[in-house]
């Protein structure tokens, strides 16, 4: 018997993929998991309500953020400690959280500085939420939303998406 001529295996050539630009996208282990980031818009021609100076509210900066969710719920609700005629009140209104990543509002009264650590939060439905309760008690509507306010008329847009992330008093 005549022994079987073998040949090589053939393999296909890897591609040269040195042209390619690379990055986090296309090479997964590259990727550093990244922190959500939100922004929070104000609307500074809310009605402020009978707790928080409207003077004060006009002053805040145009949004918080984009910052992480548990940083920008900070940012607001100092806010409205900031911007109220009584802090004692409004920082009695201030729901506590327990636990994780704290943050933490204060609020000057009785000749003293009190701090107070907020929920830990991670979505922006979360932090419009809470702001939503708290907005309810102080009686302002319409002070916070996940979409900038056009110049001049106070409301986001009015789409099936804005009137989800809006935050009223009314219910």
């Amino acid at each position: 018997m005549t022994p079987l001529a073998l040949s090589p295996p053939r393999s296909t050539p890897e591609p040269d993929l040195s042209s390619i630009p690379q990055d986090a996208a296309t090479i997964p282990s590259l990727a550093a998991p990244q922190a959500l980031t939100v922004c929070l818009y104000i609307n500074k021609q809310a009605n402020a309500g009978p707790y928080l100076e409207r003077r004060k509210v006009q002053q805040l900066p145009e949004h918080f953020g984009p910052e992480r969710p548990s940083a920008v719920l900070q940012q607001a609700v100092q806010a409205c400690i900031d911007c109220a005629h009584q802090q004692k009140l409004v920082f009695s209104l201030v729901k506590q959280g327990y636990g994780g990543e704290m943050v933490s509002v204060s609020a000057s009264f009785d000749g003293k500085q009190h701090l107070r650590s907020l929920p830990v939060v991670n979505s922006m439905g979360y932090v419009l939420r809470f702001l939503a309760k708290l907005c309810r008690s102080l009686l302002c509507d319409d002070l916070f939303s996940h979409q900038p306010f056009p110049r001049g008329t106070g409301t986001p847009k009015d789409t099936p998406e804005t009137q989800e992330g809006r935050i009223e008093s009314g219910d």
